[in-house]
C-alpha cells in the first residue's frame, strides 16, 4: 500500500465525497455522476473499502456504497429511499399512515401482486409496520421522523420533485 492517504488523489476524493453526499448509491450511479471509466472507478471503490473509508451492501440487484461512519439502520432506509417506487410509497405513508393495501394500491397505481412485493421489501428493512384487521392488511412508516430527517438531510441527491413537495408541505404542517 501507498504511503499517502486514501483520499489524497483527486479520483479517490471525488468518489468519496460523492459517496458522503449521496449515500446507498450504486456503482452505475457513481459512474454516471463523476464521469469515470468504470475500471478505474471499481479500483479506487475497491481501495477506499480497504482503507475502512467506505462500505458496500448488496441490495438485490445493486451493491450500494456508504460512508463507513452510516449506522446500518440509516444504510438500510437509505436503501429503500434509493428506489423510486418504494420512496413514493414511504412518503404515502407517512401523509397518510393507517392505509390498507386497497387504498395504497388505488393512490400508487400499482397491481396488488406488485404492492405485495414492494411492501414485503420495506417491512423486510423495517421502514413499514403491517397489522392485520380481519382481512385487511394497515400500513404505516416505523419512524417517520427518521426518515423525513434522511430526507432533509440528502434531499440534493434525490432529485426527485415528489421529495421536493413532500419535505415542503411537511415543513409547513410542522411549522
Amino acid at each position: 500500500m501507498e504511503d499517502r492517504p486514501a483520499i489524497e488523489l483527486e479520483a479517490r476524493r471525488r468518489i468519496y465525497e460523492h459517496v458522503v453526499a449521496n449515500p446507498g448509491t450504486h456503482l452505475r450511479a457513481i459512474q454516471g455522476a463523476l464521469s469515470m471509466p468504470m475500471g478505474q472507478l471499481e479500483y479506487h471503490l475497491r481501495y477506499l473499502e480497504s482503507a475502512a473509508l467506505l462500505e458496500s451492501k448488496p441490495d438485490r440487484y445493486y451493491k450500494r456504497y456508504y460512508p463507513r461512519e452510516m449506522g446500518a439502520t440509516e444504510r438500510r432506509l437509505i436503501s429503500a429511499l434509493r428506489q423510486e417506487m418504494p420512496r413514493r410509497i414511504v412518503l404515502l405513508l407517512i401523509q397518510s399512515p393507517g392505509l390498507d393495501h386497497r387504498g395504497v394500491q388505488e393512490r400508487m397505481g400499482l397491481g396488488a401482486s406488485t404492492l405485495t412485493f414492494y411492501m414485503r421489501d420495506l417491512i423486510d428493512k423495517g421502514l413499514v409496520g403491517k397489522r392485520r384487521e380481519g382481512r385487511r392488511s394497515i400500513y404505516w412508516v416505523i419512524e417517520p421522523d427518521r426518515v423525513v430527517r434522511l430526507l432533509v438531510t440528502y434531499r440534493p441527491s434525490f432529485l426527485d420533485r415528489m421529495v421536493d413537495r413532500f419535505l415542503e408541505t411537511w415543513f409547513e404542517v410542522r411549522t
